[in-house]
Protein backbone atom coordinates (compact mmCIF):
# COMPACT_ATOMS: atom_id res chain seq x y z
CA UNK A 1 0.00 0.00 0.00
CA UNK A 2 2.87 2.35 0.77
CA UNK A 3 4.82 1.57 -2.40
CA UNK A 4 4.99 4.45 -4.86
CA UNK A 5 4.21 2.23 -7.87
CA UNK A 6 0.95 3.13 -9.60
CA UNK A 7 0.41 -0.40 -10.95
CA UNK A 8 0.45 -3.71 -9.07
CA UNK A 9 0.63 -7.13 -10.71
CA UNK A 10 -0.77 -9.96 -8.57
CA UNK A 11 0.33 -13.40 -9.75
CA UNK A 12 -2.35 -15.27 -7.85
CA UNK A 13 -6.08 -15.89 -7.83
CA UNK A 14 -9.01 -13.49 -8.00
CA UNK A 15 -9.56 -12.83 -4.29
CA UNK A 16 -5.89 -11.82 -3.98
CA UNK A 17 -6.23 -9.30 -6.79
CA UNK A 18 -9.46 -7.98 -5.30
CA UNK A 19 -7.85 -7.58 -1.88
CA UNK A 20 -4.96 -5.65 -3.42
CA UNK A 21 -7.48 -3.37 -5.14
CA UNK A 22 -9.47 -2.87 -1.92
CA UNK A 23 -6.30 -1.74 -0.16
CA UNK A 24 -5.11 0.31 -3.14
CA UNK A 25 -8.21 1.71 -4.88
CA UNK A 26 -6.19 4.47 -6.53
CA UNK A 27 -3.85 1.98 -8.25
CA UNK A 28 -4.26 -0.32 -11.23
CA UNK A 29 -4.16 -3.98 -10.21
CA UNK A 30 -3.41 -6.48 -12.97
CA UNK A 31 -3.46 -10.28 -12.98
CA UNK A 32 -1.88 -12.77 -15.42
CA UNK A 33 -5.21 -14.61 -15.74
CA UNK A 34 -8.54 -13.18 -14.59
CA UNK A 35 -10.08 -16.67 -14.72
CA UNK A 36 -7.89 -17.86 -11.83
CA UNK A 37 -10.40 -18.54 -9.06
CA UNK A 38 -10.46 -20.21 -5.62
CA UNK A 39 -12.79 -22.98 -4.48
CA UNK A 40 -13.29 -21.27 -1.10
CA UNK A 41 -14.26 -18.01 -2.78
CA UNK A 42 -16.54 -19.71 -5.33
CA UNK A 43 -18.14 -21.81 -2.61
CA UNK A 44 -19.29 -18.73 -0.70
CA UNK A 45 -21.54 -16.66 -3.01
CA UNK A 46 -22.10 -13.15 -1.68
CA UNK A 47 -25.91 -13.29 -1.86
CA UNK A 48 -26.15 -16.61 -0.01
CA UNK A 49 -23.61 -15.44 2.55
CA UNK A 50 -25.53 -12.21 3.17
CA UNK A 51 -28.68 -14.24 3.85
CA UNK A 52 -26.71 -16.48 6.22
CA UNK A 53 -25.48 -13.41 8.11
CA UNK A 54 -28.97 -11.89 8.20
CA UNK A 55 -30.27 -15.09 9.78
CA UNK A 56 -27.76 -14.78 12.63
CA UNK A 57 -27.54 -11.07 13.53
CA UNK A 58 -26.23 -11.83 17.02
CA UNK A 59 -22.93 -13.19 15.68
CA UNK A 60 -19.69 -11.38 14.86
CA UNK A 61 -18.82 -12.17 11.24
CA UNK A 62 -15.26 -13.37 10.67
CA UNK A 63 -14.21 -14.28 7.14
CA UNK A 64 -11.05 -15.86 5.82
CA UNK A 65 -8.96 -13.94 3.29
CA UNK A 66 -10.04 -16.42 0.60
CA UNK A 67 -13.32 -14.62 -0.08
CA UNK A 68 -14.66 -12.11 -2.58
CA UNK A 69 -14.73 -8.36 -2.02
CA UNK A 70 -18.52 -8.56 -1.65
CA UNK A 71 -18.23 -11.14 1.14
CA UNK A 72 -15.57 -9.09 2.91
CA UNK A 73 -17.91 -6.10 2.73
CA UNK A 74 -20.40 -8.09 4.83
CA UNK A 75 -17.83 -9.04 7.48
CA UNK A 76 -16.72 -7.54 10.78
CA UNK A 77 -13.25 -9.10 10.60
CA UNK A 78 -11.03 -10.62 7.94
CA UNK A 79 -8.31 -13.05 8.99
CA UNK A 80 -5.51 -15.03 7.41
CA UNK A 81 -4.51 -18.48 8.65
CA UNK A 82 -1.64 -17.05 10.70
CA UNK A 83 -3.78 -14.62 12.71
CA UNK A 84 -7.09 -16.50 12.86
CA UNK A 85 -6.37 -18.06 16.27
CA UNK A 86 -5.45 -14.86 18.14
CA UNK A 87 -8.35 -12.91 16.60
CA UNK A 88 -10.95 -15.55 17.50
CA UNK A 89 -9.42 -16.02 20.96
CA UNK A 90 -9.73 -12.25 21.48
CA UNK A 91 -13.38 -12.24 20.37
CA UNK A 92 -14.17 -15.30 22.49
CA UNK A 93 -12.70 -13.60 25.57
CA UNK A 94 -15.08 -10.70 24.89
CA UNK A 95 -18.02 -13.12 24.94
CA UNK A 96 -18.71 -12.85 21.22
CA UNK A 97 -20.43 -15.59 19.25
CA UNK A 98 -18.90 -16.00 15.82
CA UNK A 99 -20.15 -16.66 12.30
CA UNK A 100 -17.20 -18.06 10.35
CA UNK A 101 -16.67 -18.45 6.61
CA UNK A 102 -15.82 -20.06 4.34
CA UNK A 103 -13.41 -22.92 5.27
CA UNK A 104 -15.03 -25.47 7.57
CA UNK A 105 -11.75 -27.26 8.33
CA UNK A 106 -9.88 -24.12 9.37
CA UNK A 107 -12.98 -22.95 11.25
CA UNK A 108 -13.25 -26.29 13.05
CA UNK A 109 -9.57 -26.16 14.01
CA UNK A 110 -9.91 -22.61 15.36
CA UNK A 111 -13.07 -23.58 17.25
CA UNK A 112 -11.33 -26.57 18.81
CA UNK A 113 -8.27 -24.54 19.82
CA UNK A 114 -10.16 -21.56 21.28
CA UNK A 115 -13.41 -23.04 22.59
CA UNK A 116 -15.31 -20.24 20.84
CA UNK A 117 -18.98 -20.53 19.88
CA UNK A 118 -18.63 -20.67 16.09
CA UNK A 119 -21.22 -21.23 13.38
CA UNK A 120 -19.35 -22.52 10.33
CA UNK A 121 -20.00 -22.02 6.62
CA UNK A 122 -19.37 -25.38 4.95
CA UNK A 123 -16.68 -24.49 2.40
CA UNK A 124 -13.36 -26.20 1.70
CA UNK A 125 -10.19 -25.90 -0.36
CA UNK A 126 -10.03 -28.40 -3.23
CA UNK A 127 -6.36 -29.06 -2.47
CA UNK A 128 -6.35 -29.43 1.31
CA UNK A 129 -9.68 -31.28 1.40
CA UNK A 130 -8.08 -34.18 -0.47
CA UNK A 131 -5.38 -35.11 2.05
CA UNK A 132 -5.89 -38.65 3.31
CA UNK A 133 -5.12 -39.63 6.92
CA UNK A 134 -4.71 -43.37 6.26
CA UNK A 135 -2.19 -42.85 3.47
CA UNK A 136 -0.39 -40.23 5.59
CA UNK A 137 -0.01 -42.76 8.42
CA UNK A 138 1.47 -45.26 5.95
CA UNK A 139 3.93 -42.65 4.63
CA UNK A 140 4.97 -41.72 8.19
CA UNK A 141 5.74 -45.37 8.90
CA UNK A 142 8.09 -45.47 5.92
CA UNK A 143 10.10 -42.54 7.33
CA UNK A 144 10.55 -43.12 11.08
CA UNK A 145 11.31 -39.93 12.96
CA UNK A 146 9.94 -37.63 10.26
CA UNK A 147 7.89 -34.56 11.15
CA UNK A 148 4.50 -33.78 9.63
CA UNK A 149 3.71 -30.16 8.72
CA UNK A 150 0.00 -29.47 8.11
CA UNK A 151 -1.98 -26.43 7.02
CA UNK A 152 -5.22 -26.09 9.05
CA UNK A 153 -7.36 -26.04 5.88
CA UNK A 154 -6.82 -29.81 5.94
CA UNK A 155 -9.39 -32.27 7.36
CA UNK A 156 -9.36 -32.83 11.13
CA UNK A 157 -8.14 -36.43 10.73
CA UNK A 158 -5.02 -35.10 8.97
CA UNK A 159 -4.47 -32.19 11.37
CA UNK A 160 -4.48 -34.69 14.26
CA UNK A 161 -1.43 -36.39 12.73
CA UNK A 162 0.57 -33.16 12.55
CA UNK A 163 3.68 -32.24 14.50
CA UNK A 164 3.18 -28.62 13.43
CA UNK A 165 -0.05 -26.93 12.31
CA UNK A 166 0.20 -23.48 10.78
CA UNK A 167 0.16 -21.12 7.81
CA UNK A 168 2.62 -21.75 5.00
CA UNK A 169 4.98 -19.13 6.45
CA UNK A 170 4.77 -20.80 9.86
CA UNK A 171 5.44 -24.21 8.30
CA UNK A 172 8.52 -22.89 6.51
CA UNK A 173 9.86 -21.45 9.77
CA UNK A 174 9.17 -24.72 11.58
CA UNK A 175 11.17 -26.64 8.98
CA UNK A 176 14.06 -24.21 9.31
CA UNK A 177 14.08 -24.39 13.11
CA UNK A 178 13.88 -28.18 13.38
CA UNK A 179 16.83 -30.57 13.57
CA UNK A 180 14.74 -33.17 11.76
CA UNK A 181 15.90 -34.11 8.27
CA UNK A 182 12.65 -35.46 6.78
CA UNK A 183 9.31 -33.66 6.56
CA UNK A 184 5.92 -34.59 5.14
CA UNK A 185 4.12 -31.44 4.04
CA UNK A 186 0.33 -31.18 3.81
CA UNK A 187 -0.25 -27.96 1.91
CA UNK A 188 0.02 -26.76 -1.69
CA UNK A 189 3.23 -28.17 -3.13
CA UNK A 190 4.17 -24.76 -4.48
CA UNK A 191 5.74 -24.21 -1.05
CA UNK A 192 8.22 -27.05 -1.48
CA UNK A 193 10.65 -25.19 -3.74
CA UNK A 194 11.08 -22.53 -1.05
CA UNK A 195 11.52 -25.10 1.69
CA UNK A 196 14.12 -26.96 -0.35
CA UNK A 197 15.96 -23.74 -1.17
CA UNK A 198 16.08 -22.68 2.48
CA UNK A 199 16.89 -26.19 3.79
CA UNK A 200 18.89 -27.94 1.05
CA UNK A 201 20.06 -30.66 3.46
CA UNK A 202 16.51 -31.76 4.30
CA UNK A 203 14.01 -33.99 2.50
CA UNK A 204 10.49 -32.65 1.89
CA UNK A 205 7.74 -35.05 0.82
CA UNK A 206 4.23 -34.21 -0.36
CA UNK A 207 1.47 -35.53 1.86
CA UNK A 208 -0.65 -38.08 -0.04
CA UNK A 209 -3.97 -36.98 -1.51
CA UNK A 210 -4.91 -40.05 -3.53
CA UNK A 211 -5.38 -43.73 -2.86
CA UNK A 212 -3.89 -46.67 -4.72
CA UNK A 213 -4.70 -46.76 -8.41
CA UNK A 214 -4.93 -43.00 -8.78
CA UNK A 215 -2.92 -41.07 -11.35
CA UNK A 216 -0.78 -39.33 -8.76
CA UNK A 217 0.47 -39.98 -5.24
CA UNK A 218 -0.19 -36.34 -4.37
CA UNK A 219 -2.23 -33.93 -6.45
CA UNK A 220 -1.66 -31.09 -4.01
CA UNK A 221 -1.39 -28.08 -6.28
CA UNK A 222 -4.10 -25.47 -6.81
CA UNK A 223 -5.29 -25.71 -10.43
CA UNK A 224 -6.08 -21.99 -10.49
CA UNK A 225 -2.71 -20.90 -9.10
CA UNK A 226 -1.20 -23.09 -11.83
CA UNK A 227 -2.84 -20.80 -14.41
CA UNK A 228 -0.17 -18.20 -13.62
CA UNK A 229 2.85 -18.62 -15.88
CA UNK A 230 5.89 -16.65 -16.95
CA UNK A 231 4.27 -16.29 -20.37
CA UNK A 232 1.04 -14.62 -19.24
CA UNK A 233 2.89 -12.65 -16.57
CA UNK A 234 5.19 -11.23 -19.25
CA UNK A 235 2.18 -10.46 -21.46
CA UNK A 236 0.49 -8.49 -18.67
CA UNK A 237 3.69 -6.56 -17.98
CA UNK A 238 4.03 -5.72 -21.68
CA UNK A 239 0.40 -4.87 -22.46
CA UNK A 240 -1.06 -3.65 -19.16
CA UNK A 241 -4.18 -5.79 -19.70
CA UNK A 242 -6.24 -7.92 -17.30
CA UNK A 243 -7.08 -5.23 -14.79
CA UNK A 244 -9.07 -6.42 -11.79
CA UNK A 245 -12.26 -4.52 -11.03
CA UNK A 246 -13.97 -4.08 -7.68
CA UNK A 247 -17.22 -2.15 -7.33
CA UNK A 248 -16.16 1.22 -5.85
CA UNK A 249 -19.37 1.28 -3.81
CA UNK A 250 -18.30 -1.69 -1.67
CA UNK A 251 -14.62 -0.83 -1.20
CA UNK A 252 -15.20 1.37 1.91
CA UNK A 253 -17.04 -1.52 3.60
CA UNK A 254 -14.68 -4.24 2.36
CA UNK A 255 -11.59 -2.46 3.66
CA UNK A 256 -12.90 -2.14 7.23
CA UNK A 257 -12.49 -5.81 8.27
CA UNK A 258 -9.00 -5.83 6.73
CA UNK A 259 -7.94 -2.72 8.62
CA UNK A 260 -9.43 -4.18 11.81
CA UNK A 261 -7.17 -7.22 11.40
CA UNK A 262 -4.10 -5.10 10.67
CA UNK A 263 -4.76 -2.84 13.66
CA UNK A 264 -5.15 -5.90 15.90
CA UNK A 265 -1.89 -7.35 14.57
CA UNK A 266 -0.10 -4.17 15.54
CA UNK A 267 -1.69 -4.24 19.01
CA UNK A 268 -0.40 -7.75 19.69
CA UNK A 269 2.92 -6.84 18.05
CA UNK A 270 2.58 -9.34 15.22
CA UNK A 271 4.49 -8.00 12.21
CA UNK A 272 1.97 -7.19 9.49
CA UNK A 273 4.39 -8.72 6.98
CA UNK A 274 3.82 -12.02 8.78
CA UNK A 275 0.04 -12.18 8.38
CA UNK A 276 -0.18 -12.64 4.64
CA UNK A 277 -2.31 -15.45 3.30
CA UNK A 278 0.76 -17.68 3.14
Amino acid sequence: HQHKASTIVVAGVRFMGETAKILNPEKRVLMPDLQAECSLDMGCPADEFAAFCDAHPDRTVVVYANTSAAVKARADWMVTSSIALPVVKHLHEQGRKILWAPDRHLGGYVQEQTGADMLLWQGSCVVHDEYKARELIELKQRYPGCRVLVHPESPRSVVQLADVVGSTTQLIKAAQASDCKVFIVATDNGILHKMRALCPDKLFLEAPTAGKGANCTSCSHCPWMAMNSLVNLAEVLETGTNEIWVDPAIIPRAVQPIHRMLDFARQIKLPTSGIGNA
